[in-house]
């Protein structure tokens, strides 16, 4: 199930490069040819096990850069598209399960994807600037904190106002920055006035 696995990983990654990127379909080509060729070695070693004490082998015989390498080539395209990608972390995740990984290539792995989280956040960026999502988050944020601190400021005379009322019965009049203070403050004391 394993080989099975990886060598159709191999196939559709081919597939997936083979116009835009045929280097990385080369790779996959030779990486098939790798993988077969150990294939043979691991059929070997589990009849062998299986006549004699020795152990069974595990796919940590397929540790070999030779499979590995056409994913990391792949990924390590900035303008790799999204299917290719999704082949390139679905392998990777299956050879690492697999223990198909040698410890000197797990550097690498990260290195081709951090080149691919940057080119995204970099994509996310140039798309907000572009939409104006950036300015747009500015200025909502900026009117959504003026109309708070207004709406509050309001809140906090308009209680004041009424304070004063309540103990002079008497209109007064209150300073504000926004219209809708000062209209509520007239009416406040249109209010009293009738009263």
């Amino acid at each position: 199930d394993f080989l099975a696995k990886v060598e159709e990983l191999l196939r559709d990654l081919g597939t997936e490069a083979r116009r835009k990127h045929p280097g990385v379909k080369e790779a996959s080509e030779r990486a098939i040819l790798q993988l077969r060729s150990l294939q043979t070695t691991y059929v070997a070693l589990v009849r062998r096990a299986s006549t004699s004490k020795t152990p069974h082998p595990t796919t940590s015989i397929f540790q070999s850069q030779e499979i590995l390498r056409p994913f990391l080539l792949a990924a390590n395209y900035p303008d790799a598209n999204f299917s290719l990608l999704s082949l390139v972390v679905k392998a990777i995740q299956v050879l690492i399960q697999g223990d198909a990984v040698c410890d000197d290539d797990v550097v690498y792995i990260v290195r081709v994807l951090s080149i691919q989280a940057n080119v995204c956040c970099s994509s996310f960026y140039v798309k907000g600037r572009a939409t104006g999502t950036g300015s747009s988050n500015g200025n909502g944020n900026g009117n959504n904190s003026g109309v708070s601190n207004s709406g509050t400021h309001s809140h906090n005379e308009n209680s004041h106002q009424h304070h004063e009322y309540g103990h002079n019965n008497r209109e007064r009049s209150f300073s504000s920055g926004t219209n809708s203070v000062s209209s509520a403050s007239s009416a406040g004391g249109g209010g009293s006035g009738s009263g």
